[in-house]
């Protein structure tokens, strides 16, 4: 545990002024602070030895024996510094230069301290304390040792040349002090150019009758406008205009004076503008005359131009900006680097340098004028980061970090030579947890260089709380992080660890595998309980020249060996992966193919599983040794293992491209990220069409052609990105001439064959059918005039881990849709699964496609012309059909669909029909069911207690309200009035048939039996014929109960007082036959009487009409039978006959024999009828019943709403709105 408190890492010190005045005021001073022997010692220091560093061109002295306090002094009166140490060069020619001059051995004062604040080590002349060369166990803990020197001789385990912490003046051997001539340190803030200024809100001085503005600047980025400085709201101000200078005359910025020459970018330049008020001014750039301004263009505005933003906002915004453009704009900010700013007049001279190194606020050279640093970065003039740099180590802490907002907190960490992982654990330690979340920062990483917000090797972004990163075979050296914070923070925590692998054997411990060369008969045959190095065989290649890829192969032979290979040491199969067992990392077979592509950069590959038929490969190669290891867990006898290397091709540069012959292949060619390979093909005048085709092989390669000249990946005119390394571009009547060929790649492709193609013209055919895009098989020569649309299909037998649709090359402009499933993670599978037995004992089960769904997904292309392409992640099996649609005229196009199937997640069924809705429950059957359910103790009737569990529409029941006789108990009748209601059956309703509230159709309402009125119409607000969520609730509140529980019939008869309560029609029985006195010829005689002399009748009739029968003619008997019919009506309609139904069957068979006996015709017996209906008569002169307002009816020609009211009665009513009653058409 290393503890650092918050101040050390935000390196508070004095600041760079205060400290160069510090030393200047001890130079000056030194004779009055010293006793005479003090003093003397200080004039007796001398210069022994003086000596130019060829590395930095700089002039160093050895002087003389004396304290570090002193050396210091001396230093300053010899125009330097105490020497600054930078880097392992500089250093060890210090060392080499004066530790041992003149034979004698000398340990060396150098400019290092902490004497200001301990462990906070600072350079004698303000730089930035990064590179270090400790001893071992230096620095030490003593308060007393401040000051440190390079060890000259051997102290202990303290090396010669490293360094170690001394007191000022040791008494036990002389120190020597190195003087390194120069400047103390030159600082410049850096502006990000998105927001970065500073703002001086002290009154400056008024500038008037002339004006001079001078700044020491450097950008990358010389384009647009980006102000260096201006005052107030739009007053005077030097900025860069498109890398020409201009000065701020007035507020609009296009009448502003321009240079006539522009500055150079990232270079350091002197710009200088001149105004004499009303006579003319002068650009300088570097001290040369850069342009003229005009008399009408020298004015000195004084910043109160009155804009918008100062005017609303009631501010003076008269404050002098440092990288923007004013205080009426926040815009046109500088990006760059400024060293200093000179702004005077005769009267008056303002000077900003910069000096101090640190913090948030920067003075002028009188101190008076101060300025407020607004997210600019201190640098050094080459742009590194001003930041005291904390060092990191392996397996240690460094907590209690504190920082504010936008602070540079730098960290280091020395990477040691086969670090296999090096590991950094960043956060905050809680005291209280209402603080998570509290915190943020970003962290930016380089090696070998410290990274800053603009440049760097790597960066995280946004940390919250915590942040992890790890490196696998980081680069030996000093890795560096940058942490920024966005908030102020405070009690960060850095925990670093590295894992460091063993360094390869010695070569001849080793077998060399040479290009090309098998090696037989291999063999790993371990003894049971066999130590690890007994599983394994070492190889190693050693490539003398750069290599595009080389590739290392096992096979022939029985048994299981696995390969590896790696460019840091032997790899190391039985400690590289934590103890992992080899099932588990079979999973992961071809460490360095990622996502079924090349990691160009992996350092290592690894390929494991069944047999010995096994290769790996690493690309884009440095002349080195390279490492390889076939190990095995088991036996592995009479395999055979081959080195293969690729070298840089020579056409990877336009001037020597390949010439291709038609329809020749040439190959194979491998190809990795960064490395182009050119080609050209002679094209003649005769040619149809031309095609470049990419085959066989694996990886990731793309085509590029052009006419004449070489193409690049941003200038072509043809271009394939077809997935895989299969490309192809064809096209018909190429222009005759020379066409060259690029083929690049952003990953890593191999063993592919080139061939260019003279053929037929290729004429695209399309009927309709939907084509079939088959995996990674590519369909090419769309043609399609604008508009048109076109179909294809990619059928997927099991779920896939993502499917990719594209289209490209050609011309014109497209867009595709694709409709199928995609996967969806089944929660409830997943708790049934947590709360299984054995799951919870720590067996578990395999995850399977029990665990997704699918639900249907719409895609739609994203892209620009023909480059179109989707990707659906976790499609699910079936058919996933895409619609290919012409926005433009579109030619020679390509579409091709890639998809992966996914391992462990079997087919999803079919998802089932949607099933319509229906009435599972009418309000009659809820009131049976709750009163079934709740009835517990069986009596017909529900208490209080009962009723507090029903539950209709999830509401419970008042009794009180409920109990309508008041008489302490529920019947079914109260329930049932309660739950028929019309809001509690319109609710119920319409949640059967909508359960996730969306609009039904009235047609569908008004089809459902209700026991209330009501008026769909009514409610249709948007007149849609559908009634949403809130539409139903507005009836809701609206609507009137008409149904009584106590009416059965409801006609206006309680049942209780109502003899027949299911009968609309009767309510009393007078004479008590059983017959309602509606339906009673004779209400109060009882009905047998009247039937018995109605069958006496019946039989003399009949007798009658036998006799008339016989003796009649047959016309005569067509008469009487008219009249017995007649008779008959009137009989039935006095209510004489039975009302029973004789059987259909019987009167058939009768009808039919006396037809064939007195051949009548039969059609008149039809006209007699048989149903005995005690209402005939009303029936016949009584207008037929208009049906129900609430049936809907279907629209005919003329636009009216009809229906056929009875049903077969062939009776047609009509009306010409819904709210209409009906009538008869």
């Amino acid at each position: 545990m290393v503890p650092m408190q918050a101040d050390n890492v935000n390196m508070s010190v004095h600041s760079k002024s205060l400290s160069l005045f510090a030393i200047f005021l001890l130079s000056i001073t030194a004779p009055l602070l010293t006793t005479n022997s003090q003093a003397q010692m200080v004039s007796d220091i001398e210069v022994l030895h003086t000596a130019v560093n060829p590395n930095n061109n700089k002039t160093y002295h050895l002087l003389s024996p004396g304290s570090w306090t002193e050396s210091a002094v001396v230093a300053r009166a010899l125009d330097g510094f105490l020497t600054t140490i930078d880097d392992v060069e500089e250093n060890q020619w210090v060392f080499n230069t004066f530790g041992s001059f003149d034979n004698q051995s000398r340990h060396l004062w150098i400019g290092l301290s902490d004497i200001d604040d301990e462990d906070d080590y600072r350079w004698h002349d303000g730089t930035p304390f990064h590179y270090r060369n400790w001893g071992v166990d230096q620095p030490s803990d003593s308060d007393t040792e401040n000051f440190v020197h390079i060890a000259g001789t051997n102290m202990g385990n303290i090396m010669p040349g490293t360094w170690n912490d001394l007191t000022d003046d040791p008494q036990y051997f002389p120190v020597y002090g190195v003087v390194e001539v120069g400047d103390a340190v030159d600082y410049a803030l850096r502006f990000d150019g998105q927001d970065d200024h500073v703002i001086i809100e002290d009154e400056i001085p008024e500038l008037t009758n002339s004006i001079s503005i001078t700044a020491l600047i450097n950008t990358p980025d010389s384009t647009g406008i980006q102000f260096i400085t201006m005052l107030g709201d739009y007053g005077w101000g030097l900025y860069i205009n498109d890398g020409e200078l201009a000065y701020s005359s007035q507020y609009s910025i296009s009448q502003h004076p321009n240079s006539n020459r522009t500055i150079l970018e990232d270079v350091w330049t002197e710009v200088t503008v001149e105004i004499q008020e009303n006579i003319g001014g002068q650009f300088y750039i570097d001290g040369i005359p850069a342009g003229e301004i005009s008399a009408e263009d020298a004015l000195i505005p004084q910043g109160d131009f009155g804009s918008n933003d100062c005017y609303q906002s009631g501010e003076d915004c008269d404050e002098l900006f440092f990288g923007k453009m004013g205080a009426g704009c926040d815009c046109n900010f500088y990006y760059g680097m400024i060293d200093y700013i000179v702004i005077s007049n005769i009267e008056h001279t303002l000077t900003w340098e910069f000096l101090e190194g640190e913090g948030s606020f920067t003075d002028d050279s009188t101190e008076e004028f101060g300025g407020e640093i607004d997210g600019a970065s201190w640098v050094m003039p080459d742009g590194t980061l001003v930041a005291q740099a904390i060092e990191l180590f392996s397996d240690e802490e460094v907590y209690e970090i504190s920082g504010q907002e936008g602070d540079q907190l730098l960290f280091f960490m020395e990477v040691e030579e086969y670090t296999r992982n090096l590991y950094l654990d960043v956060y905050f330690a809680y005291d209280d947890w209402d603080d998570w979340g509290e915190y943020n920062f970003d962290a930016y990483f380089a090696h070998d260089y410290i990274p800053n917000p603009w440049e760097y090797d790597d960066i995280r972004e946004d940390n919250y709380d915590y942040m992890w990163v790890d490196y696998s075979w980081p680069d030996e050296g000093i890795m560096w992080m940058v942490i920024v914070p966005q908030t102020d923070i405070d009690d960060l925590t850095i925990y670093a660890y590295a894992e460091i692998a063993d360094p390869p054997p010695s070569l001849d411990e080793m077998t060399e595998l040479v290009n090309e060369i098998p090696v037989t008969s291999q063999k790993i045959n371990p003894s049971r309980g066999a130590p690890d190095e007994d599983r394994v065989l070492h190889y190693y290649v050693n490539a003398a020249e750069n290599l595009s890829s080389l590739t290392i192969e096992t096979y022939g032979g029985t048994g299981n060996v696995d390969l590896a290979i790696s460019s840091v040491t032997v790899p190391d199969p039985f400690n590289s992966f934590f103890g992992w067992e080899e099932p588990w990392f079979e999973d992961f077979d071809d460490v360095g193919v990622i996502g079924g592509f090349v990691d160009v950069d992996a350092k290592s590959d690894w390929s494991t599983g069944p047999g010995n038929e096994h290769q790996v490969a690493l690309y884009d190669l440095s002349p080195g040794i390279y490492y390889v290891t076939a190990y095995t867990y088991g036996k592995a006898n009479d395999f055979t293992i081959v080195a293969s290397m690729a070298f840089e091709p020579d056409n990877i540069e336009p001037e020597d491209a390949i010439e291709l012959m038609p329809g020749i292949p040439y190959g194979p060619i491998s190809g990795y990220d960064g490395l182009s390979q050119y080609f050209k093909v002679n094209v003649p005048e005769t040619v149809e069409r031309l095609e470049i085709d990419l085959s066989d092989g694996f990886g990731e390669a793309s085509i590029f052609v052009k006419l004449a000249d070489s193409p690049t990946t941003t200038d072509y005119t043809h271009r394939s990105n077809s997935p895989g390394a299969g490309d192809k571009i064809g096209f018909n009547d190429p222009t005759p001439g020379t066409y060259y060929i690029l083929v690049n790649t952003e990953m890593v492709f191999g063993d592919v064959i080139i061939t260019a193609s003279f053929t037929d013209r290729y004429v695209w055919q399309y009927d309709g059918t939907p084509i079939q895009l088959f995996n990674a098989e590519e369909v090419s020569g769309i043609d399609a005039p604008a508009g048109e649309s076109m179909s294809f299909f990619a059928e997927l037998t099991s779920p896939g881990e993502f499917l990719t649709i594209q289209t490209f090359g050609g011309s014109g402009d497209l867009t595709i849709t694709a409709t199928g499933n995609e996967l969806v993670f089944d929660f409830e599978d997943l708790f049934d699964m947590l709360e299984e037995d054995d799951y919870m004992k720590g067996e578990g089960r395999q995850s399977t496609s029990s665990d997704f769904d699918s639900e249907p997904v719409t895609e739609v292309s994203y892209g620009e012309g023909t480059e179109q392409m989707i990707t659906v992640d976790f499609p699910a099996n079936g058919r996933f059909d895409i619609t290919l649609t012409a926005i433009d005229d579109i030619s020679d196009v390509t579409i091709v669909a890639v998809w992966s199937y996914a391992e462990f997640i079997d087919p999803v069924p079919e998802p089932a029909e949607i099933v319509d809705p229906v009435i599972e429950e009418n309000c009659r059957e809820i009131a049976e069911s709750e009163m079934a359910d709740n009835d517990r103790d069986g009596n017909g009737v529900l208490s209080a207690d009962e009723l507090r569990s029903v539950m209709i529409n999830e509401a419970r029941l008042d009794f009180a309200i409920t109990d309508s006789n008041v008489d302490g108990e529920i019947e079914f009748a109260e329930l049932l009035q309660v739950t028929c209601s019309c809001s509690n059956e319109l609710t119920s309703t319409f949640e059967q048939l909508s359960p996730y509230d969306k609009e039904i159709s009235i047609e569908k309402l008004s089809s459902q039996v209700y026991e209330n009125k009501y008026n769909f119409f009514e409610i249709d607000s948007n007149s849609n014929r559908q009634i949403s969520r809130s539409e139903i609730d507005i009836l809701i509140l609206l609507c009137e109960t008409t149904f009584d529980a106590f009416d059965g019939d409801g006609d206006g008869v309680p049942d209780i007082d109502d003899a027949f309560p299911e009968d609309p029609d009767e309510t009393k029985d007078t004479d008590g036959d059983g017959v309602g006195d509606n339906a009673d010829l004779a209400p109060s005689v009882a009905n047998d009487l009247i039937y018995s002399a109605g069958a006496i009748l019946a039989i003399g009739l009949l007798a009658m009409l036998v006799l008339v029968a016989r003796g009649s003619r047959r016309s005569e008997v067509v008469e009487d039978w008219d009249s017995d019919k007649q008779y008959n009506i009137a009989e039935q309609m006095l209510g004489m006959q039975e009302s029973a139904v004789p059987n259909p069957a019987t009167s058939v068979a009768t009808n039919e024999a006396y037809d064939s006996v007195n051949n009548y015709p039969t059609d008149f017996a039809n006209d007699i009828p048989f149903n005995d209906d005690s209402k005939l008569f009303e029936q016949l002169i009584s207008q037929p019943q208009s049906p129900p307002e609430q049936l809907l009816g279907m629209i005919d020609v003329n636009g009216l709403e009809t229906i056929e009211y009875p049903v077969g009665s062939g009776i047609t009513w009509q009306r010409s709105d819904p709210n209409q009653p009906w009538s008869r058409k």
